[in-house]
């Protein structure tokens, strides 16, 4: 089994599907890199089903950032031409919300004017996965020549 976890934005507004035996939300992740001067998108695809589909949808939105772990099932076929065709995608196991983008904060804030704190839903952002431990952040500067050691203790 290949488990993944992935941090990135969503590529397009989520949406209930439905397939033949249950509903069914398949969503990309989107995530930016620069090598050597050039941008690399890489993107995964994750699908997930019934009632998690549904609220996956409810409160998430396109270029949001969210982090999903999921396992990789791999689909084969044969299309109308003949040709052998296969499609990777990863069946959602964990998610967490990030920050929405921010074009949908600035469309928001007039309409929030006036608003209640009740009213508002804020997401909260994101915390350490529990798939994965915490990433040691001070790391970097107390190892600037990645030998292991901490330049106090040489």
């Amino acid at each position: 089994m290949i488990l993944i976890t992935v941090t990135g934005r969503l590529a397009h507004q989520p949406e209930v599907k439905m397939g033949r035996q249950t509903n069914f939300c398949e969503f990309r992740l989107l995530s930016t890199r620069f090598a050597r001067g050039e941008e690399h998108t890489e993107a995964v695809t994750f699908i997930c089903f019934g009632e998690e589909a549904e609220h996956f949808c409810e409160v998430t939105e396109k270029g949001q950032l969210i982090e999903a772990a999921g396992t990789q099932e791999t689909y084969h076929w044969t299309d109308n031409h003949g040709q052998a065709r296969t499609n990777v995608k990863y069946q959602l196991r964990w998610w967490q919300s990030g920050p929405k983008a921010n074009r949908s904060r600035q469309q928001e804030a007039p309409r929030q004017q006036g608003r209640t704190p009740q009213a508002e839903q804020r997401l909260p952002a994101p915390t350490a996965s529990p798939l994965r431990p915490p990433r040691d952040e001070g790391r970097a500067s107390d190892d600037p020549d990645g030998d292991g050691h901490s330049p106090d203790l040489i």
